[in-house]
């Protein structure tokens, strides 16, 4: 499995939002083809986003450090942008970061 970290612009939000509560939905009623199809569309909707394809082992070891600052914190699909710095250059506080899990295909380049 890989996680894509997605810079979601305030202009695309509203949508994303919409895509993350269908995937959380089906994800929640079991529903894997539901959750295959809103996870094409996140990945379709992300494609031309600034993002960055991550293995699961770096999410992980990511989390880790963000929860060692704020024992608090709970992930989500989408995070505040400042907490995902280390992967994007620009300035992050105005935006949001969704965090997608995807099922490598076979033949893929990991």
């Amino acid at each position: 499995m890989r996680i894509r970290l997605a810079v979601i612009l305030p202009d695309d939000l509203a949508g994303v939002m919409r895509l993350t509560g269908d995937l959380r939905t089906a994800v929640n009623s079991g529903d894997m083809d539901g959750v295959d199809v809103a996870t094409e569309k996140l990945m379709a909707v992300t494609a031309k986003m600034n993002s960055v394809d991550i293995t699961e082992e770096e999410w992980c070891r990511f989390l880790a450090k963000v929860r060692d600052r704020n024992a608090a914190f709970q992930s989500d699909y989408l995070v505040p942008g400042e907490l995902c710095s280390q992967f994007f250059s620009e300035a992050m506080a105005d935006t949001m970061v969704l965090q997608l899990p995807f099922a490598e295909r076979e033949g893929d380049d990991v």
